[in-house]
C-alpha cells in the first residue's frame, strides 16, 4: 500500500512540476508597430509585431526613409540562396521555416538584406533564455496584410516605426454607451405601456369582432415561457453560434437576409404611429384579388417604401465606410421593436435567462480559445467576420475586413480616438444586440411591474436602467484594462439583477416580482374593478367602507398591497370605462403600434 501511495505522490510531483514550468515559461516580450507602404500614389498602413530585445524601430516619423520590398514568401530563409541582386538593400518577405530565427537572420545578413518580414498566422513566441545575435530588423506580418501589401502595385516601398501607445480616450465607446442606454430606455418604456394596457384589456369584454361576429383575439400580455423552454432556447443559441463558426461563409447571408426583413418591419412599425398622427396622405387604396383584400393609406405605403429603401441602401453599401451609421439606425429600430414584442412574464424567467446567458457568454469568449486552432474565441471570430482579426497584431490593415462579410447583429462605431496604433486593432468598436436585448427585457419587465402596481416613481424601471448604464461602463473599463474582448453579460447580468432583488426585498415585493404576471395581473384586475364599481371619487366612498379600509401607513408595511392599490386607484365613472381604455390604447399608439 505504501509503495502505491509513493508512486502516486511521485506522479503528482512530476505533473505539478511540468505544469509549473509550462505556466512560468519565459518568453520574449513583443510590441506592435506600423508598416507604412506606398506604390506610386497609393498608400496604406499595416500592423506588424516586433521584439524590442532583438529589433528597434523609430518611435516617430521624423525622418522617413522608405525601403524597397521583395516578396520571397515561398522561401523559408533556411537555405543558402544566390539571389543577392534581388535581396540587397531591400526588406525581404519570407515564410516561417524549420530553422531558427537566428539562422534566417544570418543568411539574409550575408545577402545584405535591409530587413526581414516573416509571414505568420499568429504571434511566434521566442525563448528569453537564448541570445539573439541579429544585425537586421525583424518583424512579423499576417498573411492577409502581406497579400494586400503586395497588391498595392508593382514597386512597393515600406517604412516601419513603433509609435508609443496612446492614452487618448476612444469616444466610440461613449457613442455606443449612449445608443445602448437610449435603446433600452425607449424599448423598455414602450414595452411596459403595452404590457399594462393589455393587462387591463384582458379583463374587459372583447370590443373588436370579425365579419362573422367572432371576437378578434387580443395580443398576449407576455410570452408563455417555462424554464424548460428557456433552457432549450439557450441550447439553440449555442448550436447556432457553432454553426456560424464552422460555416460562416454560407450562413452569414442567411443572417443578413433575416436582418433585412426584421429591420424593415421594425422601422415601419416604429414610425407608423407618428405618420398617422398627421392628416396628409390619408387617402385609402384598396387592393382586391381572389386571395386577399388589402386596404392601405397612401402615407402607410410611402412609409413602407421608405423602410424598404433604408434597408436596401444598407445592403448595397454595407461594405462602405459610412455603412455603420445605416446599420446602427436599423439596429436601433430592430432592438426597440424586439423589446416590445418579446415580453417576459416574471422575474423568475428573467433571472433564469440572464444567468444561463451569463455563462454562455463567458464560455464562448474566455473558454473556447483553449480549443480553437488559432487561439481566438468563437464569439469574437463570429462577431468580426469569421477570420483571425488583428487582435494578435499580424492580420490587420487600415482597410482590412472591408471586403469581408460581417454579421449585422451588432452596433458598430468606428474608433474616434487618435491612437497611432489603431491599425493593429479592430476598425470598429462593437456591441452585440444580445447585450442590449437580454438586459433590456429585464428593464422592460420592471417598467410593466411599476405600472401594474401603480408605482408612480417607477423605481424598478429607473433603477434597472441606471444599473444597465453602469454595467456598460464597467464592461468598457474591463475592455480597457485587459485589452481583450470582453463578454458584456459578465458585467451586465449582476449589475442589473442584483439591484432588482435588493429593491424587491426592501419594498417587500419580491414574491410579486418573482411570480410576475400571475400576481400583477390580479392587482390590475382589482384596480380596474374598483374603477368600474365605484361611481365617484374616493371622497364619495361610503363612510362605513372607509372605516374598514386599512391606512396607508399600515399597508406600507404589509406584504399584501392589494387594498392600498385599490385605495390609490383612479376611480372614474363606470359608464366612461370603455372610453378610458380606448383612449389609453390610442395614447400607447402615439409612439408605437400594437401587433
Amino acid at each position: 500500500m505504501a509503495t502505491k501511495t509513493r508512486k502516486f505522490s511521485n506522479i503528482f510531483v512530476i505533473v505539478f512540476v511540468f505544469i509549473f514550468s509550462a505556466t512560468n515559461a519565459s518568453f520574449l516580450s513583443f510590441n506592435h508597430g506600423v508598416l507604412e507602404a506606398r506604390s506610386g500614389t497609393t498608400k496604406d498602413r499595416f500592423c506588424i509585431i516586433y521584439y524590442p530585445n532583438i529589433t528597434s524601430f523609430p518611435t516617430e516619423k521624423t525622418k522617413i526613409s522608405y525601403q524597397s520590398i521583395v516578396d520571397l514568401s515561398p522561401w523559408d530563409g533556411c537555405t543558402e540562396s544566390n539571389r543577392t541582386s534581388e535581396i540587397e538593400g531591400k526588406y525581404v518577405i519570407i515564410t516561417n521555416g524549420s530553422c531558427s530565427l537566428i539562422r534566417k537572420a544570418q543568411i539574409l545578413g550575408k545577402l545584405k538584406a535591409e530587413g526581414m518580414l516573416i509571414v505568420m498566422p499568429r504571434v511566434m513566441h521566442l525563448d528569453d533564455n537564448v541570445t539573439y545575435s541579429i544585425d537586421i530588423p525583424v518583424a512579423l506580418i499576417g498573411q492577409s496584410s502581406k497579400d494586400m501589401l503586395m497588391g498595392l502595385g508593382g514597386h512597393v516601398e515600406v517604412f516601419i516605426y513603433a509609435p508609443v501607445e496612446s492614452s487618448h480616450m476612444d469616444y466610440s465607446l461613449l457613442v455606443i454607451w449612449t445608443l445602448a442606454v437610449v435603446t433600452v430606455g425607449i424599448g423598455a418604456y414602450w414595452s411596459g405601456l403595452v404590457r399594462h394596457d393589455l393587462q387591463k384589456q384582458s379583463r374587459l369584454p372583447p370590443t373588436e369582432v370579425s365579419a362573422d361576429g367572432k371576437a378578434i383575439p387580443q395580443e398576449e400580455v407576455s410570452l408563455s415561457v417555462t424554464p424548460v423552454l428557456v433552457g432549450v432556447f439557450v441550447m439553440c443559441m449555442c448550436g447556432m453560434l457553432l454553426l456560424l463558426y464552422f460555416f460562416f461563409s454560407y450562413l452569414v447571408y442567411v443572417i443578413i437576409g433575416l436582418f433585412l426583413l426584421a429591420s424593415t418591419t421594425a422601422v415601419y412599425q416604429c414610425l407608423e404611429p407618428l405618420v398617422r398622427r398627421g392628416k396628409i396622405g390619408a387617402q385609402k387604396f384598396t387592393f382586391n384579388s381572389r386571395c386577399f383584400l388589402v386596404e392601405v393609406e397612401l402615407r402607410q405605403l410611402i412609409l413602407l417604401l421608405g423602410a424598404i429603401s433604408l434597408s436596401a441602401s444598407w445592403f448595397y453599401y454595407r461594405k462602405a465606410k459610412f455603412a455603420w451609421a445605416l446599420q446602427d439606425i436599423l439596429g436601433f429600430a430592430f432592438s426597440v421593436n424586439m423589446l416590445r414584442l418579446v415580453r417576459l412574464p416574471s422575474l423568475k424567467i428573467c433571472t433564469l435567462l440572464l444567468v444561463l446567458l451569463f455563462f454562455y457568454d463567458i464560455f464562448f469568449v474566455f473558454i473556447t480559445p483553449l480549443f480553437t486552432k488559432n487561439g481566438q474565441s468563437v464569439m469574437v471570430e463570429v462577431a468580426t467576420g469569421g477570420g483571425s482579426g488583428p487582435a494578435v497584431g499580424t492580420g490587420g490593415s487600415s482597410g482590412s475586413s472591408s471586403g469581408e462579410e460581417q454579421l449585422p447583429m451588432v452596433v458598430r462605431v468606428p474608433h474616434l480616438g487618435k491612437d497611432p496604433l489603431d491599425v493593429c486593432w479592430q476598425r470598429y468598436s462593437l456591441l452585440g444586440f444580445g447585450d442590449i436585448l437580454v438586459p433590456g427585457m429585464l428593464v422592460a419587465f420592471c417598467h410593466g411591474f411599476d405600472l401594474a402596481t401603480s408605482n408612480r416613481r417607477k423605481l424598478y424601471f429607473i433603477t434597472t436602467l441606471l444599473a444597465y448604464g453602469l454595467g456598460l461602463l464597467v464592461t468598457f473599463a474591463g475592455l480597457y484594462l485587459m485589452a481583450v474582448a470582453q463578454p458584456a453579460l459578465l458585467y451586465l447580468v449582476p449589475c442589473t439583477l442584483i439591484p432588482v432583488f435588493l429593491l424587491g426585498l426592501i419594498r417587500r415585493e419580491w414574491r410579486l416580482l418573482w411570480e410576475g404576471d400571475s400576481q400583477t395581473g390580479e392587482i390590475t384586475r382589482l384596480t380596474d374593478g374598483t374603477r368600474v364599481e365605484d361611481g365617484g371619487s374616493c371622497n364619495d366612498t361610503d363612510p362605513d367602507l372607509k372605516a374598514e379600509l386599512p391606512s396607508e401607513k399600515v399597508l406600507n408595511g404589509s406584504k399584501d398591497r392589494h387594498s392600498l392599490l385599490a385605495v390609490e386607484a383612479n376611480t372614474e365613472s363606470g359608464n366612461r370605462q370603455q372610453t378610458t381604455d380606448q383612449k389609453s390604447r390610442d395614447e400607447r399608439n402615439i409612439f408605437f403600434p400594437v401587433g
